[in-house]
């Protein structure tokens, strides 16, 4: 029945309607049938009744005298008085037919002499016999008594019942065109009605679709006028709503694109400064120990006491693991080969430096050549590749991390997995509660350059980081 849903509401008045007339017609037609054949059924018994007697009085004496042309002649006279009589039967004292109507002496119907035979012979009696032509109520009449015989009677229904089919078609007529009427009525009056609820309809699907101009008219003081009314003042309340938000998505924005730009000077402060504490760790702290180192040497070979040259030896080599170290950290700080040689080049010395210090495989699927990419793009990747691998050993039981860079004509891709436990929900929680800021970090750094980043976990079982940044 989804149908029915999808009309509309003159429609539906008008099937409610046009339902419930036909619904009464059939009702008022089936009593009307129902009362008019019990009617003719009445009468056809009475009228047999009363046409049997009358034979019955007449063809006494006849029967009496066996004068068998005057009950022919009688009987044959009193059909052609009444159409409507199918037949009419005289039977002596003996049962036995005496004279009939049938155009042939010879051949009755089938059945028809014992199709009513009266079970007494004192009064009458009516029966309803079934034929090829239709109903017939036979009708018994006694003749004295039944002293002397009895007559049958039988009355035809088809007479009358065309007279009633042609009442009942009248009537239909005469429903139909009422129901026309009715119909026609009830257009003006659901047209009149649903004309105000379809504008209401037609102004709501404008408002949705963003046309917050539109208004209903609501010149009637009634219910839909009153709707109408309430509906203009929600739409106004729903303009207003919207400028508040406008105005407040406005400062939003600017919040956000100040907060951005508030980021963007603090990693590249952040890179300033790694940049000058790796030139001055490269540069000076490396010299002085340097410097350190040699004098020790010196000392060391001038040393007249073997104790205290093996003194200096060792805390030369002591010096040494320290300028190492040192030097390490000013490369992890802002490694030279970022700047000179390119992003490619800077993974892979990064890749092979991890390997050698944690002892975890690393996979690399990178360009063989370096590309020309916007410094702030570079340094972006760099430091995304560096905080996911140290995640890597600090939070993952991982032996392998595979590194895809791919780079096209508009976009730079960059993807990390590794064979580790994976990230789950519980652990993002676990993040924000400690307030460690290395997966936001390197979220906040591909968004700032208008990219996306995506953390989840691998076929592997692992996680998987993928980085998408523009190149312009």
């Amino acid at each position: 029945m989804k149908w029915i849903n999808n009309l509309k509401i003159n429609q539906k008045i008008l099937g409610a309607i046009m339902f419930s007339t036909l619904f009464l017609a059939s009702i008022f037609g089936w009593i009307i049938w129902d009362s008019l054949t019990n009617m003719m059924t009445e009468d056809l018994s009475k009228r047999g009744a009363n046409i049997a007697k009358n034979v019955a009085e007449i063809s006494s004496d006849y029967i009496l005298f066996d004068d068998q042309y005057a009950v022919d002649n009688l009987i044959k006279e009193t059909k052609k008085v009444d159409e409507e009589i199918r037949y009419i039967l005289v039977f002596d004292s003996r049962r036995t037919l005496y004279a009939h109507t049938f155009p042939n002496p010879e051949i009755l119907p089938k059945g028809i002499v014992k199709a009513h035979t009266p079970k007494g012979v004192t009064q009458k009696e009516d029966a309803t016999l079934s034929s090829d032509e239709g109903n017939i109520h036979d009708v018994i009449v006694p003749i004295e008594e039944g002293e002397v015989g009895y007559v049958r009677v039988g009355m035809s229904e088809e007479k009358s019942l065309e007279y009633i089919y042609s009442r009942i078609v009248k009537l239909l007529i005469v429903t139909l065109l009422i129901s026309i009427g009715a119909m026609g009525m009830a257009y003006f009056a659901t047209r009149m009605i649903t004309k105000p609820i379809n504008t209401l309809v037609d102004v709501a699907l404008g408002i949705s679709a963003g046309n917050l101009s539109l208004r209903a008219e609501g010149t009637n003081n009634d219910e839909i006028g009153k709707l109408a009314q309430a509906f203009n003042e929600m739409t106004d309340h729903l303009i207003n709503s919207n400028n508040e938000v406008d105005y407040l998505l406005k400062e939003l924005q600017q919040k956000d694109l100040l907060r951005d730009k508030l980021i963007s000077k603090l990693l590249s402060v952040q890179e300033d400064e790694r940049k000058r504490i790796s030139r001055e760790l490269h540069d000076e702290t490396s010299q002085a120990l340097t410097s350190l180192m040699l004098t020790m040497r010196i000392m060391a070979n001038e040393a007249k006491d073997g104790e205290q040259r093996e003194l200096l030896y060792t805390s030369r080599d002591i010096a040494a693991g320290i300028l190492k170290q040192i030097r390490d950290l000013a490369v992890e700080l802002r490694p030279p080969i970022l700047d000179k040689m390119g992003l490619v080049s800077a993974i892979k010395k990064y890749a092979k430096n991890f390997e050698g210090k944690y002892k975890i495989q690393v996979h690399l699927f990178v360009p063989d050549d370096d590309v020309t990419i916007a410094e702030h793009v570079t340094l972006a990747l760099y430091r995304i590749v560096q905080e996911s691998m140290n995640n890597v050993v600090k939070h993952t039981k991982a032996t392998e991390i595979m590194i895809g860079l791919d780079i096209n004509k508009r976009w730079i891709n960059l993807t990390i997995n590794d064979n580790g436990q994976g990230i789950h929900e519980a652990d993002f929680e676990k993040v924000k509660q400690q307030n460690r800021i290395g997966i936001h970090g390197m979220k906040e750094r591909a968004e700032l350059q208008g990219g996306t980043f995506f953390i989840r976990t691998n076929k592997m079982g692992g996680t998987e980081i993928s980085v998408s940044l523009p190149l312009n």
